[in-house]
């Protein structure tokens, strides 16, 4: 069994799917703790799980799933919404800057492969700044293949969904500080990240970085700002949680039509037992017509850690659904 020790050198969705197995006694074991790799058994079954991949997951799937692009492609088959875009390399970026003019500004870029809402930039307004972040970013920087997206405006939310029916849904709220009248942005950022190092929920420290410098930029705001006793300030337009997003509970809120599109997908994804889809929306609580609604990405080894401690709201057991699947001779233990 994995003990207190070992348990502690893992990230936290990997803890987290851990402690819910041996909570039913299934005997597991760290193999190696960099690749987050497990062995996991219960009587004469077996499974070697690889962050949270295992024999349930399809590897042509995963795969699949990992090209934000081809994810899209499926999707717009299957006559899901997703946003109006097109994939790049980066010796085509004079190309790219033809398109975004082609369906109009405010338009996203994001990388073909990536994680943690690293490199995605937003409101970009016009062809100059367009270009600025192309040739820098991924012409002359990272030199993958990228995105151009037409920019969807709506809220953000991770749904997490299995087979069985089972799911939780989670309002992602980009990272603010809300003023006291007496310190200065930077400082409010100092005095919460300095909360969020206890770690008693999903909570990531507020990123400070380039995307954060932009999106001040452009909404006119100071890191020596001083905002009023109350007041909300958004520090950038991304809601990834690994930036300091907010995760707020939202399973209860949803209209059925969200859960109705999410189970669409899953069954678009041959023998995809669970998913974890990030769903823009204009209202969630309402019917999800085609124009309400997009899918901006989904994720075959989704996070748990922040359904299961919310920054807000009713803690959702997500990590009992995915063992539910992998060992389902113990669902009842």
């Amino acid at each position: 069994m994995v003990d207190e020790y070992e348990l502690s050198q893992l990230h936290t969705n990997q803890r987290l799917f851990i402690i819910e197995m041996q909570s039913r006694g299934i005997n597991v074991e760290v193999i190696y703790k960099e690749m987050e790799l497990i062995r996991a058994e219960y009587e004469k079954h077996i499974e070697w799980i690889l962050d949270r991949d295992s024999s349930i997951t399809p590897y042509s799937v995963s795969i699949i799933c990992g090209d934000k692009y081809v994810t899209k492609k499926i999707l717009e088959q299957s006559e899901v919404s997703v946003p109006t875009g097109e994939k790049f390399f980066p010796e085509e970026w004079k190309l790219s800057i033809l398109y975004a003019r082609k369906i109009g500004f405010p338009i996203v870029i994001k990388p073909v492969f990536g994680s943690h809402g690293d490199n995605i930039y937003m409101d970009i307004e016009n062809e100059t700044e367009l270009e600025n972040i192309v040739t820098r970013v991924f012409v002359n920087g990272i030199k993958k293949p990228f995105i151009i997206e037409k920019q969807f405006e709506g809220k953000e939310y991770r749904v997490f969904l299995t087979k069985n029916g089972d799911y939780a849904v989670l309002h992602r709220d980009p990272a603010s500080v809300i003023g006291d009248g007496k310190h200065t942005i930077l400082q409010l950022i100092e005095i919460e990240n300095e909360k969020r190092k206890a770690r008693t929920n999903s909570l990531c420290p507020i990123a400070i970085d380039e995307i954060t410098e932009i999106y001040m930029k452009k909404n006119n705001i100071s890191m020596e700002d001083i905002p009023k006793e109350n007041e909300k300030v958004y520090l950038r337009h991304n809601s990834n949680v690994a930036k300091g997003g907010l995760c707020i509970d939202y399973t209860d809120k949803v209209h059925s039509s969200v859960i109705e599109n999410c189970k669409k997908i899953l069954d678009t994804f041959s023998g995809l037992s669970y998913v974890g889809i990030d769903y823009m929306s204009k209202n969630i609580e309402e019917n999800q017509t085609s124009d309400m609604y997009n899918i901006v990405e989904i994720n075959t080894v989704p996070g748990i850690h922040m359904h299961m401690r919310p920054s807000h709201g009713k803690p959702r057991n997500v990590a009992k659904y995915m063992v539910d699947l992998i060992f389902p001779e113990t669902k009842e233990k």
